[in-house]
């Protein structure tokens, strides 16, 4: 049992946290939070319950508060996971992340912090557009079998490869 305590530290003080353990903490996550509260797990309703936390005199869904907690999770997640995997991101350079982001990527930190935005928002905008975010469709949604979620995670993967692939052509790299 010690033994394998022991290698469970040491993977999540690794270089590389193993995508065995992310994956089967995420899945973890996922089941748990549905055998829990008997909701799916998701970012982008955790967003929209945020804003209504946020308005002045909006009416709040006090049964989605948690995920706003949620949301908190995942920022809090990153930071431990940045800390204990030995390199946190920021202390990267944009070379590190490839000639791809590179040459997509804006040099200054202004040009950066807009671009990094700018996407944000284009991500949030196709969540609400596809009635969820990637994580809830595909990590939640897929993992209960239902279509939409089957079908809308088809299309996140098809789009990102094509987007990818035409991006790369454009830019020669």
């Amino acid at each position: 049992m010690m033994d394998l305590l022991d290698t469970l530290i040491d993977a999540f003080f690794a270089p590389l946290w193993p995508p065995v353990l992310a994956g089967a903490l995420i899945a973890l996550l996922a089941f748990g939070q549905r055998w829990l509260a008997d909701q799916p797990l998701s970012c982008s309703t955790g967003f929209a319950n945020l804003a209504t936390w946020l308005r002045p005199g909006a009416q709040r869904d006090r049964d989605g508060d948690w995920r706003v907690v949620f949301l908190l999770g995942i920022v809090l997640g990153g930071l431990l996971a940045a800390l204990t995997d030995g390199a946190p991101a920021w202390q990267g350079t944009a070379a590190e992340f490839g000639r791809f982001y590179s040459a997509l990527v804006p040099d200054s930190s202004i040009g950066s912090a807009v671009w990094w935005l700018v996407g944000g928002l284009m991500i949030g905008l196709g969540a609400r557009l596809a009635g969820g975010c990637t994580s809830g469709h595909t990590i939640a949604g897929v993992a209960m079998g239902a279509p939409a979620s089957i079908v809308a995670s088809a299309v996140f993967f098809a789009v990102a490869v094509g987007s990818a692939q035409l991006a790369a052509w454009m830019l020669g790299v």
